[in-house]
């Protein structure tokens, strides 16, 4: 198979010869670690393990300039044209149709993000003091933040409706970061009232184009309160980091969601840190049981950091190589890299 038809089986419950071998790339001074203790200088850690990467279809939808808070976004009626110009080339990797082909011919992995960041990136937060502006906003100028984030979501459409009709693309991407270790940051019926409306239409617009995976992507914080919401507008997978909420385990997800919902991650990546018996134990608590119900991708639920050694990052990947049944001599379950 191929890694495209392997992910896709996976993730949509289809026929697969087995689940996906894949991992964030780890940080850079995991890198560098690595290489002291004997990964090939030359060589990526996704080739030296044999994993299976995604590749980003290339269209970045955050507000201008890239990775920064949008100022005046909330009180100055021409912020909007500032950060969020559909037209700015920077937006669009450079031949983008080009690579989305070669890549495609090649039966790898393509995605596309279809946020910028979530609800409250939408409002310009990024500390504090514009966290309680956004909130004041939300609670006294109701209609005003609601034309906003129209005005942001038509804004995405445009953008995605110009890379999708020229590319297609395996899954989309939603990056929600609103939540406490204890729970959202805004009401489940504050969420619906402003943030599910621009979800509907993206989602919608993704369906068109025959996307039939849409993940949402969340680092640590309980969003469960909010999940029911999302998956009635069409999100139908999960890829949950730095897992460190009970409610959003993935067995405890599974439970309340059912296997209709995909699942990625959910290996805590904490174990490796520690010895090979808790390395094991993380996952029998949690592969075995999720791969039985199906539509489930394990891997871990952070990058590789620089405090796990290679040799436990090694014998975890085999210990997962084994679960799929490669444990022939040269395949990825049993070889001694």
């Amino acid at each position: 198979m191929t890694q495209r038809q392997r992910f896709l089986g996976t993730l949509l419950g289809g026929e697969t010869d087995r689940f996906p071998f894949f991992d964030l790339d780890p940080e850079e001074d995991t890198l560098r670690r690595w290489r002291r203790e004997g990964l090939p200088r030359y060589q990526s850690v996704a080739a030296y393990f044999q994993l299976e990467t995604h590749h980003s279809v290339g269209l970045n939808l955050h507000s201008y300039p890239f990775y920064r808070q949008a100022p005046g976004i909330l009180t100055d009626p021409s912020a909007f044209d500032r950060h969020y110009d559909p037209d700015q080339r920077s937006r669009y990797a450079r031949n983008f149709v080009k690579q989305g082909e070669r890549l495609r011919q090649k039966g790898r992995v393509l995605y596309v993000d279809a946020s910028g960041g979530g609800l409250l990136q939408m409002l310009g937060v990024g500390d504090w003091d514009s966290l309680r502006l956004a909130c004041f906003a939300l609670v006294n100028r109701p209609r005003a933040v609601a034309d906003l984030l129209d005005r942001i979501t038509d804004f995405y459409c445009v953008c995605l409706k110009r890379v999708l009709s020229k590319v297609p693309v395996d899954y989309a991407s939603f990056y929600e970061p609103i939540a406490s270790n204890t729970a959202p940051v805004v009401s489940p019926a504050m969420f619906a009232r402003f943030a599910i409306p621009g979800y509907r239409k993206v989602i919608d617009l993704l369906k068109r184009y025959q996307v039939r995976l849409r993940i949402l992507c969340t680092t640590g914080g309980n969003l469960t309160p909010l999940l029911p919401a999302l998956i009635d507008a069409g999100i139908n997978g999960l890829w949950i980091s730095n897992i460190r909420s009970a409610g959003m385990e993935y067995p405890r997800l599974r439970r309340q969601f059912g296997p209709g919902i995909a699942l990625i991650g959910g290996i805590d990546a904490t174990a490796l840190v520690r010895d090979e018996a808790s390395i094991r134990k993380t996952v029998a608590q949690t592969v075995p049981g999720l791969l039985e119900s199906g539509r489930y991708l394990p891997c871990l639920d952070d990058r590789p950091r620089s405090n796990i050694a290679l040799a436990r990052y090694r014998w975890y990947r085999r210990l997962l190589g084994e679960i799929a049944g490669q444990g022939k001599p040269g395949s990825p379950g049993s070889q001694t890299w």
